[in-house]
């Protein structure tokens, strides 16, 4: 378990690098979390309710802190 979700930070930390969410028109909050039956976090688009995908790695099963981390990325402002 560890292994994978040293992976998912990379991948993060990877696509973060590359400008995280593309948001052409600068709105922010797009995504949410929730806490799940099991303790687990999901970030999930707020619209849909779909969870959040980054490559193909689904936004589920998180714990607390890495579902903040990932929230905070998912909704920051797009810099140019």
């Amino acid at each position: 378990m560890e292994s994978t979700h040293r992976k998912n930070e990379i991948v993060i930390a990877r696509w973060q690098g590359d400008g995280g969410a593309p948001d052409n028109l600068g709105k922010l909050y797009q995504y949410g979390r929730r806490v799940e039956g099991d303790g687990s976090w999901t970030i999930y688009h707020v619209f849909t309710g779909v969870p959040a995908h980054i490559d193909s790695w689904t936004m589920t099963g998180l714990d607390q802190q890495l579902a903040s981390d990932v929230l905070h990325i998912l909704n920051r402002p797009l810099q140019i």
